[in-house]
């Protein structure tokens, strides 16, 4: 027979066992609750009729106060205790079935009606006649004892009925127990019966295979077959016996998958712990919930003070204003962030990625110290700086023998002027002189014409502006060395180009006056914010550069105009132009085409970084023969333009 046949005539007799017990309980479970509920309700009348009856003293009370007194007063008292008492009554007539029990409650309500009529009618009796009162109150006598009578009958109503209700229930809750105990000892004798019956059958040829299982764990030689058993039995023997034979292959691949798993998992974390980088893993609250160690040297605290720890309290710019991840930070790249301020090492820069780990929002961020690059980066911007003053220095050096020449002019002139004057000074001494000691007119015409006065007073307003040109060109040449020799200030400033252009013009005229015409186009009227000494730097370079690539005599244009939100420099030269091969090294340090005396090769190199630093950038165009074009663009400071003085 198979095991299906048994559990199907075991099922069906345990399930109509189960049935038959759970219906004789739920029966007797009916009558015990029936009786219970009417038990209840018996209880509560009980207590309502107390109720009633403490009302109901209260009523009769208030009631031989006033007939003593005929204090009129108290019958609006007892008019409104008569209303809760009908009103009392009512509710416990609906609620009560008992055809007696109705029957008086009717007659106790009739009672107190007619004895409020009776209150009534005394306390509209405004001269209180003796007459009328007696006879109103022994009629009121009359109702009160009937209806004492009536209330005592119903009050022992509802204890007799609480009372029987009682025992019932103490009597069905006792054969409930009894009943509970047979069937229950009736259903478990009938269990026991087929738990026997299916262990002998079922379950003691399965402990078998599995007590053979266990004394063998190789597959080789292990027999499950049974023979007193039922069909499935048998059959799943031999099943077990070839699936156990499979099941020790699997397992030992299992085993050395797993092996090769806690394998990789070591050199993983071992990967991970070594890359210099900090990785933490955050859920979508930004709490840490993996780091590697980079992360605890970065972050300069214990494994401890991280896990759990939000990524603000290290990163603050990863935190909301109320402290929460700040989830559009996180999936951004920062060349530049800043830990807490607590951290002595602050200079970092982070990625992150989103990911998602079992159905779970979680980011990925990977965070690098960056204070090394920080300090070599304010250390080359000092070289740089350096390089720049010295750069600065040379041009100086290279200029100064043609600012010499370029003050030397005007001073020669003033010098030859203040000598005339002196020869002018002394004429005029001399006619002063012979005027005080002659006071002949003729005299003094002849020694004013000896002289030659009329010339002198002519020519001498020519030789003061002629000498005041030469200081004033003087003044403005030593004014600009001056501006290009001074430092910048640590913050830039709104300057013109066009202005910045003329200056250096006038610092570099003599260097480019014997060797190229100049021409300019001057157009910029847009301000920018820069550093006016670096920018003057830079146009000395490129034109001391050009009047270098002109051989003999030759043409320097120098253009600006607005292109858009830029101003553009353009400086071309028809010299020597720049072999192609040269043109992309041109910006390199040291890089030169010059002569070893002559250049250093840092001139392009500090051009183009002085320019980046400004936000622009620079090309450059160059024929061999025909010369070279250099054009400089920079962002303005604003969309708006100054205007251009006339």
């Amino acid at each position: 027979m198979k095991i299906s046949s048994y559990n199907q005539l075991i099922a069906l007799f345990t399930l109509m066992s189960g049935l038959i017990v759970f219906g004789l309980l739920w029966g007797k479970y009916q009558q015990v609750e029936q009786t219970s509920r009417l038990h209840y309700q018996a209880k509560l009348a009980k207590n309502n009729i107390s109720h009633f009856s403490t009302m109901s003293q209260t009523w009769l009370t208030t009631q031989d106060l006033f007939f003593s007194g005929k204090q009129s007063y108290l019958a609006s008292g007892i008019i409104s205790q008569s209303q809760q008492l009908l009103a009392t009554l009512k509710q416990m007539k609906v609620q009560e079935k008992t055809i007696p029990t109705i029957s008086s409650m009717k007659k106790m309500m009739k009672l107190v009606e007619q004895n409020t009529l009776i209150i009534k009618t005394l306390a509209s009796s405004i001269e209180k006649n003796n007459d009328i009162w007696q006879k109103q109150i022994s009629q009121s006598d009359i109702f009160t004892v009937a209806f004492i009578q009536l209330l005592a009958q119903v009050n022992n109503d509802f204890i007799n009925k609480e009372k029987l209700l009682a025992n019932e229930v103490k009597k069905s809750n006792q054969a409930m127990m009894l009943w509970s105990w047979f069937l229950g000892l009736s259903y478990i004798i009938c269990i026991g019966f087929a738990t026997h019956w299916i262990s002998k059958n079922i379950i003691k040829p399965i402990e078998q295979i599995t007590a053979i299982t266990n004394k063998s764990r190789t597959a080789n030689g292990v027999n499950l077959t049974q023979y007193k058993a039922p069909i499935e039995i048998i059959t799943l023997g031999k099943a077990i016996s070839e699936f156990i034979q499979r099941i020790e292959i699997e397992r030992q691949k299992a085993e050395q998958e797993e092996m090769n798993a806690n394998d990789a998992n070591n050199r993983t974390t071992t990967l991970m712990n070594s890359v210099p980088t900090a990785i933490v893993l955050l859920n979508n609250l930004g709490e840490i919930k993996e780091f590697n160690h980079e992360a605890i040297r970065i972050f300069q605290s214990s494994s401890a003070d991280i896990l759990n720890s939000k990524i603000g309290h290290f990163l603050p710019v990863l935190a909301t204003t109320k402290g929460e991840l700040d989830t559009e930070f996180s999936l951004k790249t920062a060349e530049e962030a800043l830990l807490s301020p607590n951290i002595s090492a602050p200079y970092v820069e982070y990625s992150g990625r989103k990911l998602t780990i079992h159905e779970e929002e979680h980011y990925l961020i990977a965070i690098s110290d960056i204070n090394e690059r920080k300090n070599n980066q304010k250390a080359l911007s000092a070289l740089n700086e350096q390089l720049i003053n010295a750069e600065k220095m040379a041009s100086i050096g290279q200029l100064a023998a043609g600012i010499a020449h370029e003050i030397n002019n005007p001073i020669g002139y003033v010098q030859s002027n203040v000598d005339i004057l002196e020869e002018y000074s002394t004429a005029f001494i001399n006619y002063i002189n012979f005027s005080q000691k002659n006071r002949d007119i003729d005299s003094l015409s002849d020694c004013y014409k000896e002289n030659d006065l009329a010339f002198i007073m002519s020519d001498i307003s020519k030789l003061i502006d002629s000498s005041k040109e030469g200081i004033i060109r003087v003044t403005q040449i030593i004014k600009d060395l001056g501006n290009y020799s001074h430092a910048d200030n640590e913050s830039p400033e709104l300057v013109q180009i066009d202005k910045l252009i003329e200056q250096s013009l006038s610092l570099v005229i003599n260097e480019l006056k014997y060797k190229a015409t100049i021409e300019t186009e001057l157009h910029a009227t847009a301000s920018i914010l820069a550093y006016p000494q670096k920018l003057l730097q830079v146009f000395i370079n490129l034109l001391v550069n050009a009047s270098h690539a002109i051989d003999q005599q030759g043409t320097i244009k120098i253009s600006t105009e607005n292109v858009r939100d830029q101003v553009s420099i353009r400086i071309a030269d028809n010299g020597l132009g720049i072999n192609v091969t040269d043109l992309n090294k041109i910006f390199d340090p040291f890089f030169t085409t010059k002569p070893v005396d002559v250049g250093t090769g840092l001139g392009l190199h500090i051009v183009k970084a002085i320019i980046e630093e400004h936000k622009g950038h620079i090309t450059v165009k160059s024929v061999i023969g025909k010369g070279s074009e250099f054009t400089i663009y920079l962002p303005t400071s604003s969309d708006t333009e100054t205007k251009s003085e006339c």
